[in-house]
């Protein structure tokens, strides 16, 4: 979104080098709003969801559906999943 969307949402800040909205540091855009990323083990929807300063991922299950934050890649569960199975 061009800047001009953020005054029109309290949540998002303008971006002085992208000249974009963006969500404050650790938090994340869910489509209405920033609400804080997720901490490890919490279900997810996203794969912006979760703690990126601790290394999270919103990983995938062996559909493609993102399910909860853990470390790794996001495709680690899923790669593993096809190879055992």
């Amino acid at each position: 979104q061009s800047c001009s969307a953020c005054q029109e949402n309290r949540y998002q800040t303008c971006s002085s080098t992208t000249n974009t909205c963006q969500c404050p540091g650790n938090s994340y855009w869910n489509g209405s709003m920033c609400p804080l990323q997720l901490f490890a083990n919490a279900t997810c929807s996203q794969i912006d969801a979760c703690r990126s300063d601790l290394n999270l991922s919103c990983i995938m299950n062996s559909y493609g559906e993102f399910t909860q934050c853990s470390r790794g890649s996001i495709y680690y569960f899923r790669i593993r999943k096809l190879k055992h199975g």
